[in-house]
């Protein structure tokens, strides 16, 4: 993985958390723009809510995997290790 994969996903996860979405959900939309552009079908509706956050998401996300110079499988691997590198955030427990 390069340093211009690395800095695309890094692209990809401030876009997630600036249109208010988690990195799981940067992950799950990656994974499915990535399946498109092999021509492998996704279930994963990349439309939702009326402030459309995921479709802007697919957008950032489809600029990166389709950018001449960088290889999508690439950038998904990238996005991916991101993911798993980055400690989940806990939820606080409810005191009874």
């Amino acid at each position: 993985m390069n340093d211009q994969a690395r800095a695309a996903a890094e692209r990809i996860f401030a876009a997630a958390a600036e249109l208010g979405t988690t990195r799981q959900e940067a992950i799950l939309v990656t994974r499915a723009v990535h399946a498109v552009k092999k021509g492998r079908p996704t279930e994963v509706a990349l439309t939702d809510t009326p402030q459309h956050r995921r479709r802007k998401l697919a957008h950032v996300v489809g600029c990166a995997l389709w950018d001449p110079a960088l290889d999508a499988d690439e950038v998904l691997a990238a996005v991916t290790t991101a993911g798993r590198t980055v400690p989940r955030e806990r939820q606080p427990s409810v005191a009874a």
